[in-house]
């Protein structure tokens, strides 16, 4: 008997970025990749600060696919990371490996980084683990979100079979200041007691810059008062304030992510501008 050993096509890529603050002004200055992940387009704000569209030609993962992204954001920068469309993870084999998503992110003196690429779109089928990875500088902020949608409901088709394991963890000053975990299945995605049918689930996590918390805490009755419908909760964690949308609307999650982080850069809690400059990208 003849056995027949069948091989998967997987494909991995990498992705290294610099950014430092050269008279004044944020600059890319080293970028290294390793397979079809890239930066697209950088663009430079009146403000000083720094917008990075990082771009993934493919589309979308299959299974055995994996992408690592490791960026350094130096002192006394501002930097914005973005995504010029949505990202994929496509139906696996039964007997397909994992598609794996990597992030580590340093940020550094006095810096101010914003983590905030477009959805991604988790076909039925799909088997994602992601990990997140964010360390930030005592005297750093942070504002970062993520937009996840289960299967593609405008085409009729739910998230029966898939599953997503993710875990995003962020230190400042080697101290664990935010950990979370997510498992989604069928079982969790359909049930009363996890996400109740909804096919879009959204996360912002903001953490503001050293003497700020007052000033956080202040903003918060107003993105409440912003997003005050049953699909958000706003919460305040020590330090960290943490927006969450649970729905059916990738573009109401968007808007109102949007709306938030107008809000709080124009309130001064982070590093830098408060101008708060949107990609251009958004708008397309």
């Amino acid at each position: 008997m003849n056995l027949v050993l069948q091989q998967q096509s997987t494909w991995s890529a990498k992705l290294s970025l610099q950014l430092e603050n050269i008279q004044g002004r944020t600059k890319l200055v080293h970028q290294k990749h390793f397979g079809p992940l890239r930066v697209q387009k950088q663009f430079s704000q009146d403000d000083g600060s720094c917008h990075i569209y990082v771009l993934h030609p493919p589309g979308g993962l299959v299974g055995g696919d994996s992408l690592t992204v490791q960026l350094r954001v130096g002192a006394d920068t501002q930097t914005l990371i973005t995504s010029p469309s949505a990202a994929k993870a496509y139906r696996c084999a039964e007997n397909a490996l994992t598609q794996r998503v990597s992030q580590v992110v340093e940020v550094g003196e006095n810096a101010h980084l914003e983590w905030l690429p477009q959805e991604t779109i988790f076909y039925d089928g799909a088997k994602a683990e992601i990990d997140n990875q964010v360390r930030l500088h005592s005297s750093s902020s942070f504002l970062g979100w993520e937009i996840q949608m289960l299967g593609r409901r405008a085409s009729g088709e739910g998230f029966v079979k898939g599953t997503i394991d993710q875990s995003s963890r962020i230190w400042r000053a080697n101290k664990l200041c935010h950990r979370e975990c997510l498992r989604v299945s069928r079982n969790n995605q359909i049930s009363a007691w996890g996400l109740n049918s909804a096919s879009v689930l959204g996360t912002l996590v903001a953490i503001p810059k050293p003497g700020r918390l007052l000033s956080l805490e202040n903003a918060i009755s107003r993105v409440q008062t912003l997003l005050s419908g049953q699909s958000w909760g706003v919460t305040l964690r020590g330090s960290t304030l943490l927006v969450r949308y649970l729905g059916d609307s990738a573009e109401t999650c968007r808007q109102g992510f949007g709306q938030a982080r107008k809000l709080l850069v124009e309130d001064a809690i982070f590093n830098g501008s408060t101008m708060g400059y949107e990609p251009r990208i958004w708008k397309t």
